[in-house]
């Protein structure tokens, strides 16, 4: 096969062609690395690219192969890795200016099982700075761009992740997510991507943003993709305190039972955000779908809505805090305008905002789990808007201009707030500038399989929204 072929598979079928020998691990990564090197000077995707040791570890596991000591499905295959994530031997700059020369001893937990599961690290994804901006216009180390036009962002803030993914420089990617990060970029590049249940994955090795809030999450181009690539990197983790020891099922095992007899909901009280016509109208679509698949619909309401966003904020400003607020005093310049501005509002939130807002989560998340008892999952938009173009980030909203950054949050920053898993599955492209929408599937802590299976069955039910690619890639 070609190299551009090589390009095209997916984590599944890479592993089906490695698996049977018809290609070398070195073959599909060398393929990868010329892909990035041919399009990173346009996407700025990735911030380093680990030519040498991703063809190093290409060539250990060709020779392991081809000795019969096939790890499993991921074995000989490239990821990327957001530059928030720690990678033994290659800088991890956390989309900063302090940290440009860092260079970790130890990979994060996520990459060393990755790792051990036999794939290969092929590099470090642009972040916004810090991983704290949705639009990953980074002023350190460059804007990434969006490969469906790249004039326009790849939302944030595991922007680079997204991008690559969609532009066939991985077939597979890690994210982080606090309050939409993973399921942005996957929304506005046109991927799947998943906010785990929270402690699923551990964040052992990850740069903090707000400890309570943060997760790991993968990026990959199907949904039977992202359920492998999670199923090779969740798992409890002793020595990571926000680590939830939950059973690692076969994510993939019910993929194919369909929607028929589910019960779904819909609750427009929680859409805290104006939802762009072409999105909106994607949406309804979607539903149209997964009706005809069997699945009923129902909209619910909930009444407390109005107090989960407030709660979302004082959390995430004071974590936020907590983690750059001595930096920051101390050098202020150091950082980006953009993070200065976040930093100095952060400061603002009281310890009594930030108990208090944790004490109603405790109560919020019960309730939340009683609204949607009986239901197998919450349906909603994966983003309110198309992406934003990279000089101005102001998004068009229904023919108002709004700052793209941040938009999202009040919309994807409820799963992060109560811990349940968001699973983004793209929705096609508008008709007016072709750029992809998304619908987001929540399920309950634990259910990520859930989520995966209603994601693929709509994904096999709408293959013409799949059958684009970028120009670009």
């Amino acid at each position: 096969m070609s190299g551009s072929e090589l390009c095209e598979l997916t984590i599944v079928e890479l592993g089906e062609k490695i698996a049977a020998k018809d290609v070398s691990p070195l073959e599909v990564t060398d393929a990868h690395l010329e892909r990035i090197d041919a399009l990173n000077p346009t996407l700025n995707a990735f911030i380093t690219v680990a030519h040498d040791r991703a063809r190093e570890e290409a060539k250990e596991a060709t020779e392991e192969i081809a000795a019969g000591k096939l790890r499993g499905p991921l074995h000989g295959i490239p990821i990327g890795v957001k530059d928030i994530i720690d990678s033994a031997g290659v800088r991890t700059t956390q989309g900063s200016s302090f940290f440009t020369d860092n260079v970790p001893d130890q990979d994060a937990i996520c990459v060393r099982r990755f790792r051990e599961a036999g794939a290969i690290m092929i590099g470090k994804t642009n972040t916004a700075e810090f991983a704290a901006e949705s639009a990953t216009k980074n002023p350190h180390h460059g804007a990434c761009r969006n490969p469906w036009d790249p004039n326009r962002v790849p939302s944030g803030s595991s922007g680079g992740s997204g991008s690559a993914v969609a532009a066939y420089m991985v077939p597979g990617a890690l994210g982080t997510d606090t309050g939409g990060s993973v399921r942005g970029p996957a929304a506005v590049c046109g991927t799947v991507g998943l906010k785990p249940t929270y402690g699923r994955i551990s964040v052992r090795g990850v740069y903090p943003n707000a400890t309570s809030l943060d997760h790991v999450g993968p990026l990959t181009r199907t949904v039977r993709d992202c359920a492998l690539l999670l199923q090779n990197v969740a798992g409890y983790d002793h020595d990571d305190p926000y680590s939830a020891n939950l059973p690692v099922e076969d994510f993939s095992a019910g993929l194919e039972k369909g929607v028929n007899g589910s019960k779904l909901a819909v609750c427009p009280d929680l859409l805290d955000v104006e939802i762009d016509k072409p999105v909106a109208d994607a949406f309804d679509a979607a539903l149209e779908v997964l009706r005809g698949l069997g699945a009923k619909i129902e909209t619910v309401a909930c009444p407390f809505a109005a107090k989960i966003n407030p709660h979302r904020r004082a959390i995430a400003d004071a974590e936020f805090f907590r983690v750059h607020g001595e930096r920051h005093a101390e050098n202020p310049d150091g950082y980006g305008i953009l993070l200065q501005e976040r930093i100095v509002n952060a400061k603002k939130t009281t310890l009594a905002m930030y108990m208090d807002a944790l004490n109603r989560r405790k109560a919020l998340k019960r309730m939340m789990a009683d609204m949607l008892a009986g239901y197998d999952a919450l349906l909603s938009p994966g983003f309110p808007c198309l992406a934003a173009p990279v000089e101005t980030l102001m998004a068009t909203v229904n023919g108002k201009e709004i700052n793209f950054i941040g938009l999202a949050r009040n919309l994807t920053g409820v799963q992060n707030f109560i811990g349940f898993p968001g699973l983004s599955v793209p929705t096609g492209f508008d008709a007016e500038f072709g750029l992809p929408m998304a619908l987001q599937i929540t399920t309950f802590p634990g259910d990520e399989a859930g989520g995966f299976r209603i994601g693929h069955a709509y994904e096999q039910a709408t293959p013409e929204l799949r059958d684009r690619r970028p120009e670009l890639a």
